[in-house]
């Protein structure tokens, strides 16, 4: 029974959860079955611990009905009661995280019994706590939006003649409801449309645009609408005015927003200043090392308390591309015991032999790859792109042939890389190969096949299509034709 949903569902519970679940299930309100109140005692007793020994049917049905002859279909649609109830516990759960959705449903429960002055109350209370939230995303709007439809509802029912603004206020609440979510979409649906190259019909979008546009007094000053108006601009128009004027507004805005509001704007921007990185404009690593650190300080990188191996990593190699190395190294030091425990070692020798080899701590390197295990494709790959340029620069000539040789043959072993990603290793250690090559019978080459040979190398470079860490292999190239070695 270990495969059963139902179990399934119970391994992602947090143990207070778990304890939480079985207060529910003692509950005759929500649960009157006392076989299935049976078996979520059990099955928290032995949480998380389900194993196919203690997950047993027979031990199960056992647990349940004592001595009586086993009988599958039994124990069966005992396990879907429970499941249901599960799911009514978690829909329980949900519901306490939401407030201001629980006084939405109270009001339409006290206008269905005519109390009208609880009603009001209630109202009254639930307008005041979501002025004084600070955060103001597209929910908020919408939860604006709820409680002023009661409130217009309410007034229809009631015989007073009096002046009433909630259907005004249901409209302006729903309008930026609809332009926050509007905007947000057509950022994500302008990205999708380039890189899956996906096609959207949305004629809405460019009228949410042009409307926000229009209002610079009024929707501008909204930040869960502004600020997707300018990512929208920045996505869509490619201008670099635009990614300037959207991080400044971003900078002013984002204490109105969540944080899972923020990770998503910043990733839109990330990924703006890697299409002007890749497109050969430099000023825009600085950028991207400045998001990082705006997110690090606001913990916006972190999930549950832990920082992803590879923004560990992305965060290093920009930074060293930037040369900032006492910084990159307090990072590395910092943020160590952040990493998941499970890539927490890889990671950070990787990442420190990455700073020794800016450092030119050669040494250092060679010792912390060897400690770097190799089960994970993207280590691998980085680990011996980090070592070909380790002997490189060490004039270890053998080591570095040898290393070319036994990529040629990991190349072809490994069936699952992507092909770009196979393009860019492969021309990588066949070019390098060749400046070392050229650079190691630099003494001994005639000075016009010396001059032939680099300029042969230096075509190829420039008509490669890929080439990973291929800013590092043109600065040993120039270095070369200038005669330094």
């Amino acid at each position: 029974m270990q495969q059963h949903k139902l179990i399934q569902l119970l391994k992602k519970l947090e143990r207070r959860e778990m304890t939480r679940f079985r207060e529910f299930a003692e509950s005759p309100y929500h649960n009157k079955h006392d076989v299935v109140r049976q078996l979520v005692q059990y099955l928290s007793d032995i949480f998380p611990q389900y194993t196919d020994s203690n997950c047993d049917r027979h031990l199960l049905f056992r647990q349940l009905f004592g001595r009586q002859p086993h009988d599958q279909k039994k124990l069966a649609v005992h396990f879907t009661y429970t499941l249901r109830l599960l799911e009514q516990f978690l829909q329980s759960e949900q519901l306490r995280q939401q407030p201001a959705l629980q006084q939405q449903l109270l009001l339409q429960r006290l206008r269905s019994k005519k109390q009208f002055k609880h009603f009001e109350k209630i109202l009254s209370k639930l307008e005041k706590n979501t002025d004084e939230t600070k955060q103001r995303d597209a929910d908020w709007y919408f939860h604006r939006y709820r409680a002023a439809a009661e409130s217009d509802y309410y007034f229809t029912l009631v015989s007073e003649r009096r002046r009433d603004q909630s259907l005004q206020y249901k409209q302006d609440y729903l309008n930026r409801y609809f332009l926050a979510v509007k905007l947000r979409d057509a950022c994500e649906m302008a990205v999708r449309q380039r890189i899956l190259k996906v096609s959207y019909d949305d004629p809405m979008a460019a009228i949410a645009v042009q409307q926000v546009a229009q209002s610079p007094d009024t929707l501008q000053s909204e930040p869960a609408i502004n600020l997707y108006y300018r990512l929208y601009l920045v996505i869509t128009e490619q201008s670099p005015a635009y990614y300037f004027e959207a991080r400044a507004q971003l900078q002013q805005q984002q204490s109105a927003l969540p944080d899972e509001e923020l990770k998503n704007i910043y990733n839109y921007l990330q990924n703006y200043c890697i299409q002007r990185i890749n497109a050969g404009e430099a000023r825009f690593l600085q950028e991207i090392f400045q998001l990082y650190q705006a997110q690090l300080e606001r913990g916006l990188l972190l999930e549950d308390g832990w920082l992803s191996e590879w923004h560990y990593k992305n965060i290093v190699t920009t930074a060293l591309r930037l040369e900032e190395l006492d910084w990159v190294y307090q990072f590395i030091e910092a943020y160590k015991k952040r990493l998941p425990e499970a890539s927490r070692d890889n990671a950070y020798r990787f990442n420190l032999a990455a700073y020794y080899y800016a450092a030119e701590q050669y040494a250092r390197v060679l010792e912390l790859l060897t400690q770097v295990e190799y089960s994970d494709l993207r280590y691998s790959l980085g680990a011996k792109a980090l070592l070909l340029r380790t002997y490189y620069d060490l004039e270890e000539y053998e080591a570095l042939f040898s290393l070319v040789d036994s990529f040629k043959q990991y190349l072809i072993r490994n069936k699952l890389m992507a092909d770009d990603r196979r393009l860019g290793y492969h021309n990588l250690f066949k070019l390098t190969r060749r400046a070392a090559t050229l650079r190691y019978n630099q003494g001994y080459y005639a000075e016009a096949r010396y001059t032939k040979e680099l300029q042969r190398l230096q075509r190829d470079i420039g008509q490669a299509k890929a080439i990973f860490n291929k800013g590092w292999l043109l600065e040993r190239v120039e270095e070369l034709e200038s005669g330094r070695v």
